[in-house]
């Protein structure tokens, strides 16, 4: 009985020890098979990464390649370039056709336009011109005279085309009168005749805006040397007319 209670004893240890290596073994076991299972899952992802890799070094290499074709193309242009130089000078003749050297310089000129400095110097150019032209067309069209473009020039008026106002700047009775009798004896259209709210030290020729060489005509017929903007004093008592004399003190004795 001895006997069978330590063999007993002893295949329980063994029993105890055969469960604990099986149940590692079966553990390992059912972690491998999840791996697999894990593995076999994501092989659609792997062979899309595969397929990817695959694109890109492709396209790698045929982009290579073309840089490669294009290298061997340029150096055998190059070379057939260098042979009908030497065999033009060989010839005689210049190394280059009027045409290549035509195209050597534009090309030259192109590249040299390319960069900043040059970008820079066009752009300021061109801003200069811009500026300068739009300022030709502000002074043609805004003149000093005022309503720039319908100016007429003093030689294309007549005198029988502008039409004078006499205006009396002094306290001489009869002075607008005999002054407008001198209007219309050197043909100009006589308009009113009458006195100023104001008195006049020196005789003056006024304008409205956009007849200035009108006005510059008559002080030139009169000889008064005196020609300026008309104001809104004067423009009220003008009856409409583009052009008003204003006789002052210094041709109240000439008159």
């Amino acid at each position: 009985m001895e006997l069978i209670k330590e063999i007993g004893a002893f295949a329980g240890l063994a029993a105890f020890l055969g469960l604990a290596v099986l149940a590692m073994l079966a553990f390992s076991q059912g972690r491998d098979i999840r791996r697999l299972r894990e593995w076999a899952g994501s092989a659609p992802e792997r062979e899309g990464e595969r397929k990817d890799a695959t694109s890109v070094a492709a396209a790698k290499r045929a982009e290579e390649l073309r840089a490669l074709e294009e290298a061997r193309t340029a150096e055998h242009a190059a070379i057939e370039e260098r042979e009908v130089r030497r065999r033009r000078r060989e010839e005689g003749l210049p190394e280059q056709t009027r045409g290549e050297r035509l195209r050597g310089g534009f090309s030259s000129f192109g590249s040299r336009l390319a960069e900043p400095r040059w970008l820079v110097l066009i752009f300021v150019l061109v801003l200069v011109v811009a500026a300068g032209a739009a300022y030709l067309v502000t002074r043609g069209s805004d003149s000093a005279d005022g309503k720039g473009g319908k100016t007429k020039s003093a030689k294309a008026v007549k005198p029988g085309e502008i039409e004078v106002t006499v205006l009396n700047g002094t306290a001489v009775p009869g002075l607008a009168a005999e002054f407008g009798d001198k209007v219309e004896g050197k043909g100009f259209q006589l308009g009113a005749v009458t006195n100023s709210s104001t008195s006049f030290e020196s005789s003056v020729v006024m304008f409205e805006r956009g007849h200035k060489p009108e006005a510059r005509k008559v002080a030139k017929a009169l000889g008064i040397s005196e020609v300026q903007l008309m104001t809104s004093d004067i423009e009220s008592v003008s009856g409409g007319a583009p052009v008003s004399v204003i006789v002052g003190e210094d041709d109240a004795s000439t008159g």
